[in-house]
C-alpha cells in the first residue's frame, strides 16, 4: 500500500446502478449494421481524342461504392440500447431499512446477476423493471468471496436478457460504458470511461482479499453494485463491485476515477454454479504466488517477466503431490498463457474438482511440463 490510505467502498445506496464498455476503434467490427449508404464518388473523365475517339464509358460502372461506417456516438448508443433494457435495480428490503443495487438479466428464465453486499442480509428482494414496474425476486445463491449473487424473477416479466462477454479480450484502454441506479434515485444513467487496468487486488476493510479484479476509470456511484460492464458489440463483460473513493490526510492525495468490476469470465462460472447448486466449489492447486511483472522477474532473476511465481506449496496439497517448488513459474495452464488479461485464479474456475491439467512451468530458466489433478479450495482460504 502507498504513503495514503484509500477508501473503499461498495456500490450500495440507501434507496439502486450497472457499467458498460469497449473500444471506439471497434466501430466498424461491432454487431452494429446500420442501413447501407452508398456514396458516389466522381469520376474523371478524359476528353475524347484521336486515340480513344469512339470509345465510351459507363460512368455507373466505374463509381466505387462506399459503405457507411457508423459514428462513434451511433456505437456508444447501439451499445446502450442492447443492454439498458436488461438492466434492473435490485431492493433489498432488511429489519435495517431499504438498500437498493443493480443487476442484469442473463437469461430468459428471469435469472439476474448482482452483487452478494446488495442482497446480503436479504429479507425481501424487489426488481424495478429497465421498463418501469416492481417485481418480487427470490434469492437462487450468494458468495461473499467473489461478491457475486443470483436472483430470479418470474420469466413472464423478462423482457430483455443481456450476452456475457469473454473478458480475456479487453485491452488497456478500451472504451467502457456505464449504465446504473447511480445513487439509488437516478436510473439508466449512463456514463463512460475506459478499461485502466486489468487483474488488480484489493485489500477490504476486514483484512480479506479481492483479486482478479477489471479496474476502470468510468464514473460510478453508490448504487451501481451489481451492475453491467460491457463492451461495444453490447455484451456484459464485467460486473460492478467497488469504488476507491479518497485521500490521505497525511498526503493530501485523492484517489479519483478508481472503480472495479468482477470479470465476465469469472461470472459466468460462477452464476452457472450459482444456479445450478446455490454454492460455489472452487478448483484448488494449493499455492501460495505472485503475478509476475518485469520489475519482480528483475528482482528474482528470472528469464520470464509474465506467470504465476510460486511462493509456496502447501504441503499435501494437489500442487505439492505433482511437485510444483517455490521460484517456479507457471506460463500456461492447458496451452492457455498465464498473464493480467488471463491470471491463474481466474483460469483455475474454468475447471472442475478432480479434474487434471497440465502446467507449463519455468524452473531455473527451463520449462518442464506438469500434469496436476485439481482439489478444493479449503473455505478458509
Amino acid at each position: 500500500m502507498s504513503s495514503f490510505s484509500l477508501v473503499i467502498t461498495v456500490l450500495c445506496a440507501t434507496v439502486g446502478g450497472s457499467v458498460i464498455g469497449g473500444a471506439a476503434g471497434y466501430a466498424v467490427a461491432v454487431n452494429y449494421q446500420p442501413k447501407q449508404v452508398i456514396i458516389r464518388q466522381p469520376t474523371s473523365i478524359p476528353v475524347a481524342s484521336e486515340s480513344n475517339r469512339g470509345i465510351t464509358a459507363d460512368l455507373e460502372s466505374v463509381q466505387p461504392d462506399v459503405q457507411y461506417c457508423p459514428t462513434e456516438d451511433e456505437v456508444f448508443i447501439h451499445a446502450v440500447e442492447k443492454v439498458k433494457p436488461a438492466t434492473v435495480t435490485v431492493l433489498n428490503h432488511t429489519m435495517f431499512g431499504m438498500s437498493s443495487g443493480s443487476g442484469v438479466i442473463i437469461d430468459s428464465n428471469g435469472y439476474i446477476v448482482t452483487n452478494h453486499h446488495v442482497v446480503d442480509g436479504a429479507g425481501e428482494l424487489e426488481v424495478v423493471m429497465s421498463h418501469g414496474g416492481t417485481v418480487s425476486a427470490q434469492l437462487v445463491g450468494s458468495t461473499a468471496r467473489f461478491d457475486l449473487a443470483v436472483i430470479k424473477i418470474d420469466a413472464k416479466h423478462v423482457q430483455a436478457t443481456a450476452t456475457l462477454g469473454d473478458s480475456s479480450m479487453l485491452r488497456q484502454g478500451q472504451r467502457v460504458i456505464a449504465i446504473g441506479s447511480a445513487l439509488g434515485s437516478y436510473r439508466n444513467t449512463v456514463t463512460s470511461g475506459v478499461i485502466s487496468g486489468h487483474n488488480r487486488t484489493l485489500e477490504l476493510s476486514d483484512g480479506s482479499y479481492r483479486t482478479g479484479l477489471l479496474q476502470t476509470d468510468t464514473p460510478i456511484n453508490n448504487g451501481n453494485s451489481g451492475g453491467p460492464l460491457v463492451n461495444l458489440n453490447g455484451e456484459v463483460i464485467g460486473i460492478n463491485t467497488l469504488v476507491v473513493r479518497n485521500s490521505s490526510s497525511r498526503s493530501g492525495a485523492t484517489a479519483e476515477g478508481l472503480g472495479f468490476s468482477i470479470p465476465s469470465n469469472t461470472v459466468k462460472v460462477v452464476a452457472q454454479q450459482l444456479i445450478e447448486t446455490g454454492d460455489v466449489k472452487i478448483p484448488f492447486l494449493g499455492i501460495k504466488y505472485e503475478d509476475l511483472n518485469p520489475q519482480l522477474s528483475m528482482e528474482n532473476g528470472l528469464t520470464v517477466i509474465e506467470g504465476a511465481l510460486i511462493i509456496e506449496v502447501l504441503r499435501g496439497t494437489a500442487a505439492a503431490k505433482a511437485g510444483l517448488q517455490s521460484d517456479d513459474v507457471i506460463l500456461y495452464l492447458n496451452d492457455n498463457m498465464v498473464n493480467d488479461e488471463q491470471p491463474l485464479g481466474q483460469q483455475l474456475l474454468q475447471y472442475e474438482v478432480d479434474e487434471t491439467v497440465t502446467l507449463i512451468i519455468s524452473r531455473g530458466g527451463q520449462k518442464l511440463e506438469i500434469s496436476v489433478t485439481l482439489g478444493i479450495r479449503p473455505n478458509d482460504m
